[in-house]
């Protein structure tokens, strides 16, 4: 995790092409909604009853695959009395990119416009992904052409059982009635980020006691609408340099008082400036 001034910062960096791993444990200190620069392919042996893709909550059942496209904030698990069986394929969305150009051709699901999604497998699938992860997981990592082969048909597998099982997203989710008034204050929110947003004007706008608004946000997504907020202009502001906005610009459309202000949220957020994240994005696109 990136940190600046001993706070974590909510953007993780990929550095390697990619990486497999399996994990079941509980967690110690809780992941707040995050976003970073890779796709993540989440596949869940647990449960999972409160999951933030971008702007919508609802439960995810044991034996799906979650795909979050790079920026996309999420959060996929929060209790931390409770033990989460996954394996977690995180691949370098630039490197993706370098090697296949346009991802939208090849791999629809990976490009950054793309939304997340939920894919359900079978019983029979399940075993056969579960298989091909542990051999992949637990071999060693070398980066060579073996390793490389290897890797690409890991991918192969799963990329077939992303096409084949793949189904509009709304028609994949679980979502209950408090998760549904959620997903309609957060759309709320999505939908008037370049304006100023505070916790009173969401309410007032719901006609929902504040308090009682900001609980029942946070009971679901575990996280302040505060932090929510600036999840998304962050996430926003990426897409928008990416896309050659200058940061000028990009500070005025999200309602920043001053550069100064943008300047040291973006910082805050990612661990670059907005100029940097820029050049950056302009390198490996090119």
């Amino acid at each position: 995790m990136n940190k600046t001034n001993n706070n974590p910062i909510p953007y993780f960096v990929t550095t390697d092409p990619y990486e497999v791993v399996y994990r079941k444990n509980s967690t110690s200190q809780l992941v707040l909604p995050h976003t970073h620069n890779a796709l993540e392919i989440y596949f869940t042996l647990s449960d999972l009853p409160d999951v933030l893709l971008n702007d919508t909550v609802s439960s995810v059942s044991s034996g799906s695959l979650i795909i979050i496209p790079p920026y996309n904030v999420h959060q996929l698990f929060n209790q931390r009395q409770t033990v989460y069986e996954r394996y977690i394929i995180t691949i370098n969305s630039e490197w993706l990119q370098y090697l296949f150009g346009t991802l939208s051709k090849v791999m629809r699901y990976a490009d950054r416009t793309s939304q997340p999604a939920i894919v359900c497998l079978t019983p029979g699938e399940q075993a056969v992904l579960t298989e091909t992860l542990t051999h992949f997981a637990q071999t060693e990592r070398t980066f060579d052409v073996k390793d490389y082969a290897l890797f690409f048909s890991m991918l192969d597998t799963v990329d077939q059982l992303i096409v084949k099982n793949m189904k509009p997203f709304q028609t994949q989710l679980h979502i209950s009635k408090s998760q549904h008034t959620v997903n309609e204050i957060i759309s709320f929110i999505n939908e008037h980020l370049t304006q100023p947003l505070t916790l009173p004007v969401i309410a007032e706008h719901f006609y929902m006691n504040k308090d009682y608004l900001a609980r029942l946000f946070k009971k679901h997504t575990h996280a302040t609408i505060g932090h929510y907020i600036a999840m998304q202009k962050v996430s926003l502001a990426q897409r928008m340099l990416s896309e050659g906005q200058n940061v000028t610009e990009v500070q005025e459309k999200l309602s920043f008082s001053s550069y100064a202000h943008f300047f040291k949220f973006f910082k805050k957020m990612t661990g670059i400036t907005p100029s940097q994240y820029r050049k950056m994005n302009r390198n490996n696109s090119s």
